[in-house]
């Protein structure tokens, strides 16, 4: 795979040369950098084999593309040639977008390579062209995967013109996407210090996430089946020359069609050029200052805090007491709470995420297209109690989420104090870090997710959040205790998915089932009263035994 990747760079050496890179460094630096992501996971848990990651990576491009190939009957069956391809476009920029941002934001600011990298003869722009080419090798392959059923479909409908075309205005848009996030990175860095920078981009994260799941949502919104399947084009507004999937829709259009006005020209220009052009502000007007803040964030140090004379019991102390039952159990809540509040690179890994699964549900609840207001479309939702359960089940995935990250970090060798210290029971520590979890990210989503139903569909489905939380929190226990289990923070950093797939996927599947039966339950009155309690006291048995689990289902590495 690394060999197909440098031929691609060599294919591109015009190109690199052309924007004053050194290319024989950039090639050295991306082939290093390659070889190192399959390295790591060649040492992954008892030295499993080196095709697992390879298999992992291969297995998501083929749901990529089974997925791009279901959507892509879209185009055949549309009369829209521009609404067909701009809600195509939508969707692809959206998942490049939303991989950039999950999974590939820290390979951009990583700051490990620093010591070996920039003492070297480097300029900045070869070096920060070869961070973004080193994150676009593998955001090629995911485009590449998406794009093949839809340039296929094209061939089908419109000839071999088109799909060409399809192709290259999807590289285009995911050069388009890469370089935009770097800006804003980048800009970023302008007006920011050192010390507080990372802290900042965490928040910028989830700002990006939802600027680009709106414009995913808002996009489709656009688009209704009537112009999807008759053929009627939407007048052109203003607003969308900001848009740039329908600037490429509308470029396909011009292309298939051979409809050519001024307007039409206008996006066909923007959709040619402004790839481009964020390419030039990159390399030439940010690519200096790059190296520099990137080796600031290295060396930048938090303030010190004077002590107080007398320690106050603070919040997470207050909480661990009220939570916990035994005094390991408290270290483990405290140690969990506070490590989640200050390690910058689980919150670049988990806080995209979270703002996701968050944001989804918000637009699922506003997908009615009702004619009249926000009153008329709250009591259209109303009428369907389904779409609360669905909501309430996707908000508690945030558990799994939170959970099949907890036990990774980078300094995960730091765990040996795990197994020096006199523990009998590595249960307490497990079962003090999820309550913490619970504490820290479940118990906030549960009281803003009550008001949210509580409006919409009035304090009677109260109950039936908590016991959707409490049949969330019951199968995650019944899953760690008949399964192998890993400590906070005592495993590496698994880039490709890890050992916890089978167990994330019965999560899912088993989550999926519960949802359907609660579903059919709550429509016979009382039970799902009767069956929370039961629920209650089914977890706090389940805390009692997960407390008691032993070395023989803890995972160490």
């Amino acid at each position: 795979m690394i060999n197909f990747y440098i031929k691609i760079l060599f294919l591109l050496r015009p190109i690199f040369l052309r924007l004053g890179v050194n290319f024989e460094q950039l090639v050295a630096i991306v082939e290093v950098k390659l070889k190192m992501d399959n390295r790591r996971a060649r040492f992954n848990q008892w030295n499993k084999k080196q095709s697992e990651s390879n298999n992992t990576l291969l297995l998501t491009l083929f749901l990529y593309f089974v997925m791009a190939s279901a959507f892509s009957l879209l185009i055949y069956f549309s009369a829209s040639v521009t609404a067909a391809y701009s809600l195509v476009f939508a969707v692809m920029m959206f998942m490049l977008a939303m991989t950039l941002i999950t999974d590939f934001s820290a390979v951009i600011l990583d700051s490990n390579d620093n010591a070996v990298l920039l003492p070297r003869p480097i300029d900045d722009r070869t070096l920060l062209i070869a961070r973004i080419t080193h994150i676009l090798m593998y955001l090629l392959s995911m485009m590449l995967a998406l794009a093949l059923p839809f340039a296929i479909v094209s061939v089908i409908k419109y000839g071999v013109l088109a799909a060409i075309s399809f192709l290259i205005i999807s590289l285009l848009s995911l050069i388009l996407i890469v370089f935009l996030t770097n800006i804003f990175y980048l800009v970023l860095m302008q007006f920011t210090s050192e010390e507080r920078l990372r802290n900042v981009i965490n928040t910028f994260q989830i700002i990006l996430t939802f600027i680009f799941m709106g414009g995913y949502r808002l996009v489709g919104r656009l688009v209704n089946m009537e112009a999807l399947m008759n053929g009627i084009d939407t007048k052109v507004q203003w607003w969308h020359f900001l848009v740039p999937p329908i600037w490429m829709g509308n470029s396909m259009n011009v292309i298939i069609k051979h409809e050519f006005d001024s307007t039409k020209f206008l996006f066909l220009f923007l959709t040619l050029t402004t790839p481009f052009m964020v390419v030039f502000l990159v390399n030439n007007v940010f690519s200096g200052v790059f190296n520099q803040k990137i080796a600031g964030m290295d060396i930048a140090k938090r303030q010190e805090k004077t002590p107080n004379k007398v320690a106050k019991k603070g919040l997470v102390e207050t909480l661990s007491s009220i939570f916990t039952g035994t005094a390991m159990e408290r270290g483990a809540f405290e140690f969990v709470w506070k490590i989640t509040s200050r390690d910058r690179k689980f919150k670049l890994r988990i806080y995209p995420s979270l703002a996701y699964l968050l944001i989804y549900p918000v637009f699922m609840i506003g997908t009615g297209r009702s004619e009249g207001g926000l009153m008329q479309q709250i009591e259209h939702l109303r009428e369907s109690t389904g779409i609360a359960i669905v909501v309430i089940y996707l908000c508690g995935t945030i558990l799994l989420t939170i959970r099949s990250q907890i036990s990774q970090s980078e300094d995960f060798k730091a765990a040996w104090p795990y197994e020096l210290a006199p523990i009998s029971k590595p249960g307490e520590i497990l079962s003090g870090s999820l309550r913490a979890i619970m504490v820290k990210f479940l118990l906030p989503i549960t009281v803003l997710l009550s008001i949210i139903l509580s409006i919409i569909w009035g304090v009677n489905l109260l109950d039936d959040l908590l016991f959707g939380m409490l049949t969330i929190t019951n199968l995650d226990l019944l899953l760690s205790i008949g399964m192998s289990n890993e400590l906070p923070f005592s495993t590496e950093i698994k880039k490709n998915g890890g050992g916890s797939f089978i167990r994330n996927m019965a999560y899912i599947f088993l989550t999926g089932i519960i949802g359907f039966v609660h579903y059919i339950l709550m429509q016979v009155p009382y039970v799902i009263g009767v069956f929370m309690l039961i629920q209650l006291a089914l977890a706090l048995y389940l805390f009692k035994k997960y407390r008691e689990v032993g070395w023989e289902k803890v995972r160490m590495e």
